[in-house]
This record gives structure tokens, sequence and C-alpha cells, in this order.
């Protein structure tokens, strides 16, 4: 089937044609077709190619302005525009994983159906050509769209929790920002990768940045109401604690704060754990104690 993108069409056109110019492939990949299959807008648009990313790059760059920066070990380039928009493209790849949690070791694969299989969940191992006889064609070697549909978070494989933990919290994020559930295999091997104690095997720093992307989310309480099922908010602090007054906190910002003011005097230990520079740990302990003392 064809899925036409809802968004960002002239940019698309321009990526496609110079796509096409260098004798490439070009798909937008993950999260933006998943959010067109589900008839919304994207902001995270992700593109894949055949081949090295950077003839496409540079012209965007000429054509937008901006800069760009390579990730060699990734295969990866992000494009960052003058007008702050970020962008970013890779080259179809295979992952493997030398233990659980380690960052992956990335090779060129041959095809946009293989570079899928890396993927977390179904619902984001989905492509749309952007170029060529085949343009907008929806790669869906999956099932991806039968599960959106159907509101389920589906791992692509047993070992995928296990490989990179952080998938536990993506997908608690995902069930949160559209209402779906697990499936019940994904749910058996999310609690069974708790369990084995894997996402304790993440950097403070991953850590952070999940959390971070789940209290940045409009409502963040089912995703944390999930995680606290599954026992996997001790990962990020035995004391871990929130309450429905979190919402009314606008920003990711303040709801760390408040979220430090909820867990009382292990909230400073919590802060410490985030791994931010002195200066945000210092602004994020203040806005904590304003909190707790009726003030913020």
């Amino acid at each position: 089937m064809n899925l036409r993108p809802l968004n960002d069409l002239p940019l698309l056109e321009k990526a496609a044609g110079l796509a096409s110019a260098a004798g490439l492939e070009l798909y937008a990949v993950g999260g933006c077709a998943r959010d067109w299959a589900m008839g919304r807008q994207s902001e995270d648009i992700d593109f894949l190619l055949s081949g090295d990313p950077l003839p496409v790059v540079e012209g965007l760059e000429k054509e937008y302005g901006g800069r760009h920066q390579k990730f060699a070990p990734f295969l990866t380039i992000r494009f960052f525009s003058t007008a702050g928009r970020r962008l970013d493209f890779a080259r179809f790849r295979s992952e493997t994983y030398s233990k659980p949690a380690a960052l992956p070791a990335v090779s060129p694969a041959a095809s946009a159906a293989e570079d899928l299989k890396r993927r977390d969940f179904t619902c984001n191992a989905m492509a749309v050509r952007l170029n060529g006889p085949e343009a907008y064609r929806l790669i869906d070697p999956y099932k991806g769209l039968e599960d959106i549909k159907a509101g389920l978070v589906r791992a692509l494989h047993k070992k995928s929790f296990e490989d990179d933990p952080t998938r536990v919290f993506r997908a608690a994020r995902f069930c949160g920002r559209f209402g779906w559930q697990l499936e019940a295999g994904t749910l058996e091997l999310a609690h069974a990768a708790v369990r084995s104690g894997f996402p304790g095997l993440l950097s403070r720093e991953r850590l952070r940045n999940e959390l971070v992307k789940i209290l940045a989310e409009k409502d963040p309480l089912p995703a944390l109401e999930l995680l606290k099922g599954l026992g996997a908010l001790t990962f990020i602090h035995p004391a871990f604690a929130f309450g429905s007054a979190l919402t009314g906190y606008g920003t990711s910002t303040e709801r760390l704060a408040a979220i430090a003011a909820f867990m009382g005097p292990a909230g400073a230990e919590f802060i410490a754990g985030l791994r931010l520079s002195g200066r945000e740990a210092c602004s994020l302990a203040e806005r904590a104690g304003k909190i707790k003392g009726g003030r913020g």
C-alpha cells in the first residue's frame, strides 16, 4: 500500500531529488511512518538511505543552510538547519550486541527490509519510500500497521529488551502517549528483563534521558504507572515517587523537580543520580525546594 507523508512535503521532495541524483534509495523511517499511518503529522523525520547520506545532507545544506555532524561508528549523519531543525540520516544498517545494554556494533546492511530487523517495535519497523517509481510505498515486513490498528506495542524479537533495556522505558512511553497496551508476549519479555536486572546495566545518563522523554509527554502518568507495575522505576532510584500532581507542572525540568520534592529526603540523591551539570543540578534542587515549601 501507499502512505503519503502528512507534513514537510517540500523538504521530503528536495531530499528525494538529491537522493535520486546520487543514485540512492531514500526512505522516511520509524516514528514518522507510524505517525502518518495514524493520520498524524510528525516532527520526528528520520531518513534511511541505500548508501552514504553525505550527498543528500550537503544538498540540503545548500538549500536550507545549516551544518552537519557525522557519527561514523553508527553510519549516521545529523543535519541542523539554520531554522533549528534537526534531521537524522543513516544508511541501511545491521546491529549486533556484545552483551546486554551495550551500545551496538553497526555494519552496513543490504536493504531497507534488513535494516528494519534491528528496530525496537513493530509499530516503528516501517518505512515509506520517498523516491523512484515506488515513491510513497509503505514497507511493513513485521505487520506494524496491524499492531497500530490494534493498539499494541510488540517487540520484534525475544532478546529486544536484553539487547537494549532502554526499550522498556520507550515501550511505556508509546503506550502512555497513544493509549496502547503491551502485547502479551512483549509484557512477559519486559517483566523478564526487569527481573534479570537489565535496566540496571544502563548508564545513569541513558536512564535519565529516557525519564526526561517520558516527562516531556503531555501526560506522563500512564507511562510511569506502567513502569511502576513492571518494577522498572527502581532502576532510576529505589525511592522514586510521583503523584497525580505531576501533570500540573508544564516542562520535563519542572516535573523532575516535582519528583525530587515528592521523594523527600531521597530527592537530593535522585538529583545527583541524574548526572546533570553542577549548575543544572543546583537549579533543579532549588526548584524542588520551592515545591516542597509550597511555592513551586
